[in-house]
């Protein structure tokens, strides 16, 4: 693929970098600098739009401390939960043990939910939290696998609602795709889609 000093005079390639170092550089400021909201606010809004869906099925990437399966346990009737990360994993598998209805998984969500989503026949809230933060986090391949999880989600033939957390890190950084690519590449694979931001989570849904 051509790069773009191929097209640029290089007496421009110089202040084009610079803008892009400048760019980036002041985005992840206004990143690290927002706070995001309670963990409940984010909990709340799961809990809303599984109500307004009529959703009985949620699958989650990154289940970290099992903070989000435990709040909508009784929200659904059947939920996934991914985890990278083996002893985190382990950990929330003696949590939930006394709980049928909860499925943990682990492995890396971009490739476990491949499979995942083929096996469940009916809408599904996602909510879509894998990503490498450091501390005990693992990380995969990538620090996020957002794109490979959006791809399979909007492979499936049905109405799913998507909320992905952590919207301040989508400026194009560490395998973050930008809001735009974002709502772009939504607009394409499901044109009917609507894509809002609140709260720090980036909604997709019918």
């Amino acid at each position: 693929m051509p790069a773009i000093k191929d097209f640029v005079p290089p007496i421009l390639l110089g202040p084009i970098r610079a803008f892009r170092r400048m760019f980036f550089s002041e985005a992840k400021k206004r990143r690290d600098a927002t706070v995001p909201p309670a963990p409940k606010v984010k909990q709340d809004h799961v809990k809303d739009y599984a109500k307004r869906y009529d959703m009985h099925v949620f699958v989650e990437t990154g289940t970290y401390l099992g903070e989000m399966v435990n709040a909508v346990r009784k929200t659904f009737k059947v939920i996934y939960s991914v985890e990278l990360s083996k002893e985190l994993h382990e950990r929330a598998k003696q949590w939930f043990t006394d709980h049928e209805h909860i499925h943990l998984l682990q492995g890396d969500s971009g490739e476990v939910i491949a499979e995942l989503t083929k096996k469940i026949d009916s809408p599904c809230l996602f909510w879509l939290d894998a990503h490498y933060s450091g501390g005990i986090t693992a990380r995969g391949d990538m620090d996020t696998p957002i794109v490979a999880e959006l791809e399979n989600i909007f492979s499936r033939p049905y109405k799913d609602v998507i909320l992905i957390d952590d919207a301040r890190c989508f400026i194009g950084e560490d395998h973050y795709p930008t809001i735009e690519f974002v709502e772009s590449f939504t607009k394409e694979k499901r044109p009917e889609y609507k894509v809002s931001v609140k709260d720090d989570i980036i909604f997709i849904h019918p």
